[in-house]
């Protein structure tokens, strides 16, 4: 009897830890939601985890963060900075000169360059890291042009960051709308 009773017991026992398992992962992925986020013609969506933040571009039209890698200058350390300049000539141009000085500065390494697309547009991409202060980071650039105009979107992050919150910057890329 006393067999029985501790038998039972333990498949209880077992059974309401898989029942708090079960709840607290149903629970953490109900937590995140998706946001908008529209400007200068430009819809983005992304997750509640990410939010607004500082840029330091000048060109700066939209920029997020992962909320847990803000500063407290409101910077991301973790971001997508979304960008619109006046182009200068012929657009492809305009972008290879961009990343030209980074041949002759040996805080930035071109990690890759090549033709892609964003939402129908012909589109350059770029892959670098950089070593600022210390700090190095790893970048990834998608260029497109619209009406006379390069944008880019631009994610960076921590080189130890990058790969495993690059999924949001890839979503972004593949769910972007322009208008």
């Amino acid at each position: 009897m006393k067999s029985n009773v501790l038998k039972i017991s333990i498949i209880i026992f077992a059974l309401m830890l898989i029942f708090v398992s079960v709840s607290g992962v149903s629970a953490e992925s109900n937590d995140t939601t998706v946001l908008t986020l529209s400007k200068s013609g430009i819809i983005i969506n992304y997750p509640s985890t990410w939010g607004y933040s500082q840029a330091v571009s000048p060109y700066s039209i939209m920029a997020i963060s992962k909320l847990d890698s803000i500063d407290s200058f409101g910077i991301g350390q973790v971001n997508i900075n979304i960008e619109k300049k006046p182009i200068e000539g012929e657009f492809e141009t305009f972008v290879n000169e961009s990343y030209t000085p980074m041949k002759y500065d040996s805080n930035y390494d071109l990690v890759s360059s090549g033709s892609s697309s964003i939402a129908g547009y012909d589109a350059l991409e770029y892959v670098y890291t950089s070593n600022d202060n210390g700090v190095q980071k790893q970048h990834k650039a998608v260029w497109f042009e619209k009406g006379g105009q390069a944008y880019v979107l631009l994610y960076s992050a921590p080189i130890d960051k990058f790969e495993t919150n690059l999924y949001v910057f890839d979503y972004i890329l593949s769910d972007i709308q322009i208008t």
